[in-house]
């Protein structure tokens, strides 16, 4: 837990796009303009989650792992 006293305002972190303090209507952003510059990097593939790399898979793959029933 934090360790702020009751009344005392929380500390304002600043936006991870640009660096300015973060505003409540856009939290955790300064502005309408940083939200979006991220949304268009996680969409452009700018940013990913590191995982597994998959594999292909047949369309018969998919299907067995989708109906729930354990393989024979």
């Amino acid at each position: 837990m934090e360790d702020r006293k009751q009344g005392e305002p929380r500390q304002v972190r600043p936006c991870p796009i640009c660096g300015r303090p973060a505003t409540l209507e856009d939290r955790p952003f300064c502005s309408k303009r940083c939200a979006e510059i991220d949304l268009h990097r996680w969409l452009s593939g700018a940013y990913t989650i590191a995982g597994r790399a998959a594999g292909p898979q047949t369309d018969e793959a998919r299907e067995d792992e989708d109906d729930g029933r354990p393989e024979e």
